[in-house]
């Protein structure tokens, strides 16, 4: 685990304080990787799994990104009860390489990294508001909503994920980013722990702002695969917010008009890297990239900005 250290926090804006305190947080020591039981889902698990289904389906079949649309139509992600890993993971792995890893929990940075970068992907089979999530976390004060949980769970991971890791260009990214993780952690060019946990909070700002909680410009593209055309100027493309029916709705009530909650900013590589974020609250800004490919370009022209050297 990378101990954090804020000795170059002073360089970001947006700071605020960020605490996972409570969780569980499991290590390449801990036996982080368990197999889901499926028989063993209850029927309140498959009822909430469906609520949170049903609630965000047609936002998302009218707002959420082309790669998502085309990834849920080929994924056998069911609306009305859990998903099955082992029914999942087969064809991503045929499609992009990518696996479905089954893990006990919350991973830390060098392990999450390390087996992104292998193209494994965590999941867990937890849910929110479920009395499995509720045991995990008795007696620990963490939220646990419709719209958030600050321990990622299954929809999130599966409903909010997996879609993408069927397109080439974003799986080949996102394991990039993993490799990323892992040779910053490393530290082959003896940059020291203070450089270390200070250009890895740059890399969490970049994927918590591009793929947690990232926009695209709507170019119109996507209404062939829509029930309802997008009416909006953004499609949605971050996990963050596709697992979140608060998330989803700001987003939209804000590009009509009808909230100022949040902002749209355009993609500037060297300030979203730079620009730290709120966890626990519905995010005061999305910043927008033209394109997918656009994205991809920019993070691969620039990752030397993760190797700050002070």
């Amino acid at each position: 685990m990378v101990i954090d250290n804020k000795k170059y926090d002073y360089l970001f804006s947006n700071l605020r304080e960020q605490s996972i305190e409570g969780i569980y947080i499991f290590g390449k020591d801990d036996k982080y990787h368990i197999d889901q039981k499926y028989s063993l889902i209850t029927n309140l698990e498959n009822k909430i799994w469906s609520d949170l289904y049903i609630r965000l389906e047609l936002a998302l079949d009218q707002y959420a990104s082309k790669e998502y649309l085309l990834g849920i139509k080929s994924l056998p992600i069911p609306r009305d009860r859990f998903p099955d890993f082992n029914s999942i993971s087969p064809i991503i792995e045929n499609s992009t390489g990518w696996t479905l890893l089954p893990v006990a929990g919350f991973l830390d940075e060098e392990l999450f990294f390390e087996v992104n970068a292998k193209r494994k992907f965590p999941v867990t089979d937890i849910i929110r508001k479920s009395p499995r999530f509720d045991k995990k976390y008795h007696n620990r004060d963490i939220q646990n909503d419709q719209g958030y949980t600050p321990e990622p769970d299954i929809f999130h991971d599966i409903q909010g994920h997996t879609p993408f890791l069927m397109n080439k260009e974003y799986a080949d990214f996102l394991a990039d980013v993993g490799s990323l993780g892992h040779e910053i952690i490393i530290d082959k060019r003896k940059l020291g722990s203070e450089l270390v946990a200070h250009n890895l909070k740059r890399l969490q700002n970049f994927a918590w702002w591009t793929y947690e909680f990232g926009v695209v410009k709507n170019s119109g593209a996507a209404d062939n695969y829509r029930r309802i055309k997008n009416d909006i100027d953004y499609e949605i493309y971050g996990a963050g917010i596709i697992s979140s029916y608060n998330e989803t709705n700001n987003v939209i009530q804000c590009a009509k008009g009808e909230s100022k909650r949040s902002k749209f900013i355009p993609f500037d590589m060297e300030e979203i890297i730079m620009t730290r974020y709120d966890f626990s609250n519905i995010q005061d800004r999305y910043y927008v990239i033209d394109s997918m490919d656009d994205l991809y370009e920019t993070y691969y022209d620039n990752k030397n900005l993760f190797f700050y050297e002070g």
